[in-house]
């Protein structure tokens, strides 16, 4: 893997959250700012905005269990509600009361749950590509949560794999390098990286999905729900229908950018979310 400390001014490290030897990227000085990255991606997808943001605030990037250089527990509970009591744990390492937050795709749906049942711990929150409905789910990838073909998709996941979704997920194929591939494909090497993202995607849609649905009239922090023009998950109704379901969303909808919008067009996301951030 290419490592995520030579993106500029950035420290990493590793933490104990919660049991999970945790990979973390931080730069800067400031107010806190927290980076969620998305399904099968890590803090790498941040080399953009990590520097930008830095600027002006205390930036945490971390590799989610189970992703990137984070440790990948056979038994760590990969549904969102336990990607978000974990996140609520790494705000309780790092002292860091409240935060402004940017979530893409899964990383977006875990920063949902935590305005939802933290919501003293979110000062507002970047929302990228972010799968808020059912009709969202990653169908490229459902075939893991069928019996007996989902553990043949799970054990055969690798760089094959990593190159063929990179290509629906970016509109700028110039992004997908031969540095973003290993750094991405790497942990589909080992049996736990791939039982992740597995576990994640057969807990994608939860048993009180309507009810948490029914919940996003009720949050209260300002949101930016972006998504991008060629992203294949996540069309421009579904971003549309969150961002009318929180009282207080802003929408954008880019052209020329996929589902990894930060990663896609930085010249053009990372700029929008530093305005929201300071708004």
């Amino acid at each position: 893997m290419s490592s995520t400390t030579s993106i500029r001014g950035a420290k990493a490290e590793t933490l104990d959250v919660a049991g999970v030897g945790t990979h973390l990227v931080r730069a800067g000085r400031g107010e806190p700012v927290v980076l969620l990255h998305g399904l099968g991606a890590s803090s790498y997808s941040w080399r953009y905005a990590l520097p930008a943001l830095a600027g002006r605030y205390e930036v945490f990037a971390p590799d989610l269990p189970g992703f990137g250089r984070s440790d990948k527990p056979w038994d760590f509970d990969y549904s969102i509600a336990g990607l978000h009591r974990w996140v609520v744990a790494l705000l309780d390492r790092l002292g860091v009361a409240r935060a402004r937050f940017a979530g893409n795709s899964m990383g977006g749906v875990v920063t949902l749950w935590t305005a939802m049942d933290a919501p003293e711990r979110v000062e507002r929150m970047a929302l990228f590509g972010t799968p808020a409905f059912p009709e969202n789910r990653p169908k490229i990838l459902w075939p893991l949560s069928w019996p007996v073909i989902g553990r043949i998709y799970e054990a055969a996941m690798g760089e094959r794999t990593l190159r063929w979704i990179a290509k629906s997920t970016f509109y700028d194929r110039s992004k997908v390098t031969e540095e973003l591939v290993a750094e991405y494909a790497a942990p589909l090497k080992e049996a736990r990286g791939r039982r992740a993202v597995a576990e994640f995607i057969r807990r994608a849609i939860p048993p009180d999905y309507k009810e948490r649905i029914a919940r996003y009239g009720s949050l209260s922090q300002p949101a930016l729900v972006l998504v991008g023009e060629t992203d294949a998950m996540v069309d421009r109704r579904g971003g549309e229908r969150l961002a009318e379901a929180l009282p207080r969303a802003r929408f954008v909808y880019l052209d020329r950018c996929g589902h990894a919008p930060q990663e896609d067009a930085p010249e053009r996301v990372v700029p929008l979310l530093a305005e929201f951030f300071g708004e």
